[in-house]
């Protein structure tokens, strides 16, 4: 299986195979801190795809945990898994503490909506049929790990004789059995080709109060290899829960809030699963409350993984780059030629410049804007002396002519090049030309003289918003063009020039395939904000610098939009998908703005900046309009 095509925490089952996959840096960001409040209470952890849900999901499994023991001591990557794990309290001397299930949420959970019956019925059923599911599911996990079942014990606590005989937890093939029974009952109902009335119910569910949850606290059973006596805490981890109809997933967190709910609880969804306000206060606040009689923190952790990342956007590219290395090593061309380091194929190229006749074209400009300003040869120099270092003299002359037309631009009272008075601040203003500038003058090449610039690994990296994922998917296009390279037997190298060009039509390509809800709506709107920016990036005095990526609306304006309104309902899924990424509060002239920053994959289709920070001021009402005509 090739990781760069295939997500490996789906399709690779082998939890041996997988491990070495997983890279440790994003997991010990996760669980640092107190982690004592991950498993004593409902959490809810929001991500688009690719922050690394399911990841997570597989990582905490039963299965994955005891595999960790056959890496003990002979792989240092695998530990430093363990050692996160062992801080966070999953683990305790190598033996999990929890008994992780990952349980999808999609198929015949999300099928029990389609039942014929009145909504409470139905959300009983699916509570129901979790519990059964989860309870086969943990049975299922011993057994798989020669645990021998008849010594596993169901602990109960604070429920009296009728709940533990409800769930008939005083016998382990009882206790299987009246899940068993449970499960099956719930599963004729979904798969009947005509369902039964709900007056012909009582027979078929005569014994659908079944409530494990409220009973059980943890499983007790003696460890094969040490004789010890262990205990562990179940747990329920229910993966893609936006798969669920909005009301049970409105149902299901509830439920789950209950502090009589003893197992520990996940629920992993994506942000088109909650609207753009709740969304907002998950990245910005936090824990909400979303039904009376709850309390933010308390009942329910709500984690954003996007926010998780944001706020450590530098550690990301030795994440990648520790990526990059564990999907290069499982491909025999990489792992035979020994080069399984993507910075350093990526970093071999060597920097673009372009020919002598189109920098002849930009320093006849140049000249053109020296006699319209009077500026001598001297002049020019003393000002090129202030650029970064480093510079090729292509890059040069581009910078030269934003200076010179910025300049253009200045009241006579604030010249750069004498005969007028200009105070302090402004004289120390023009000894520095901001590294910025210079990447403004690699954009506008880019667009006029098709110079490269998406090439070598940190701009493959800043494109990837942080997210393993899409770092992995734009990569592709390079990784398999460098693979073709090593089997053809020729050295692996890509010039600068040919990774432009194959992250751009790779990302061009990206953009086409979106088919999730709204995506033509959602890529109008991207082009719109493109559009703008690229507009602003243009401009030949480059006054942001390296130009800008996001559309820029009064922070107050996003407050009070209708998170069911239409044009809210868009944003919602561009963030989801991260088409967009939202970046609030951001405090620039004096104002409190939210940012739509568009992500990676566009930025690279329309060959924008990078960095943060650059952005179009607008409304929303423009942007309502804007896309109605579009």
């Amino acid at each position: 299986m090739n990781p760069w095509h295939k997500r490996a925490n789906e399709f690779i089952r082998d939890p041996v195979e997988l491990l070495p996959l997983i890279a440790p840096q994003p997991i010990h960001h996760f669980f640092k801190g107190d982690c004592s409040r991950l498993f004593d209470r409902l959490v809810v952890v929001v991500g688009a795809p690719g922050w690394g849900k399911t990841t997570l999901a597989r990582l905490l499994e039963f299965p994955t945990l005891l595999a960790m023991r056959e890496f003990s001591g002979r792989n240092a990557e695998v530990k430093a898994l363990m050692t996160s794990l062992s801080n966070a309290g999953v683990l305790e001397n190598l033996h999990p503490t929890v008994q992780a299930l990952r349980l999808p949420a999609g198929g015949q959970l999300r099928s029990i909506w389609e039942l014929p019956y009145d909504e409470r019925l139905r959300h009983r059923l699916l509570r129901t049929m979790i519990q059964a599911k989860a309870v086969l599911g943990w049975l299922r996990q011993l057994e798989d790990a020669k645990i021998d079942l008849d010594s596993v014990k169901v602990h109960t606590v604070g429920v009296g004789d009728a709940a533990r005989d409800d769930v008939a937890a005083d016998s382990i093939a009882s206790f299987r059995q009246r899940a068993r029974d449970t499960e099956r009952a719930i599963f004729k109902l979904v798969g009947a080709l005509v369902p039964p009335t709900e007056n012909q119910l009582g027979e078929q569910l005569g014994g659908l109060a079944y409530e494990p949850f409220a009973a059980i606290e943890g499983f007790d059973y003696q460890d094969l290899r040490t004789g010890e006596a262990r205990r562990m805490r179940p747990m329920l981890i229910l993966d893609d829960a936006h798969e669920l109809h909005p009301s049970q997933l409105a149902d299901i967190d509830l439920w789950l809030r209950d502090r009589e709910v003893k197992i520990a609880r996940w629920i992993l969804t994506r942000a088109d699963s909650i609207n753009l306000a709740e969304y907002r206060r998950v990245l910005s606040e936090g824990d909400q409350s979303a039904a009376p009689g709850t309390q933010p923190g308390r009942d329910r952790l709500t984690i954003g993984l996007q926010e998780l990342a944001n706020s450590d956007r530098s550690s990301f590219k030795t994440t990648a780059e520790d990526v990059a290395r564990r999907y290069l090593m499982p491909l025999a061309a990489f792992n035979r030629s020994g080069t399984t380091s993507l910075r350093n194929l990526l970093g071999a190229a060597a920097a673009p410049e372009l020919p002598a006749s189109d920098v002849r074209a930009i320093e006849s400009d140049i000249d053109k804007l020296m006699r319209e300003l009077s500026v001598t040869s001297e002049a020019r120099r003393a000002m090129e002396s202030t650029y970064p270092p480093g510079l090729t003299s292509d890059v040069t002359a581009g910078l030269t002519r934003i200076m010179l037309n910025r300049e253009l631009r200045r009241t006579p009272q604030r010249s750069l090049f004498g005969g007028a008075v200009q105070d302090a601040t402004d004289a120390e203003d023009t000894k520095r030309v901001n590294r910025a500038v210079a990447t403004g003058a690699e954009l506008q090449l880019l667009h006029q003289y098709d110079r490269p610039f998406f090439y070598g690994f940190d701009r493959l990296t800043e494109a990837s918003n942080q997210n393993i994922e899409q770092f992995v998917t734009l990569a592709s296009a390079l990784v398999d063009n460098l693979e073709t390279q090593i089997i053809r037997g020729k050295s692996p190298r890509i010039d600068a020039k040919q990774q432009d060009r194959l992250l751009r039509e790779h990302a061009r390509s990206l953009m086409k395939k979106w088919d999730f809800p709204y995506a033509p709506r959602v890529r109008s709107l991207v082009n719109l904000i493109a559009q703008r920016c690229l507009d602003i990036t243009m401009r030949p005095n480059a006054p942001l610098g390296d130009g800008a990526n996001a559309y820029g609306v009064l922070q107050s304006e996003l407050l009070s939009l209708d998170p069911q309104g239409d044009i809210a309902r868009v944003i919602q899924f561009a963030l989801a998908y991260q088409a967009l990424v939202l970046v609030e509060p951001y405090e620039c002239k004096g104002k409190t703005w939210a940012l739509l920053e568009l992500g990676g994959v566009a930025i690279i289709a329309h060959g924008l900046p990078l960095s943060r920070g650059g952005f179009a001021e607008g409304t929303i009402a423009q942007l309502r309009t804007a896309m109605e005509g579009h």
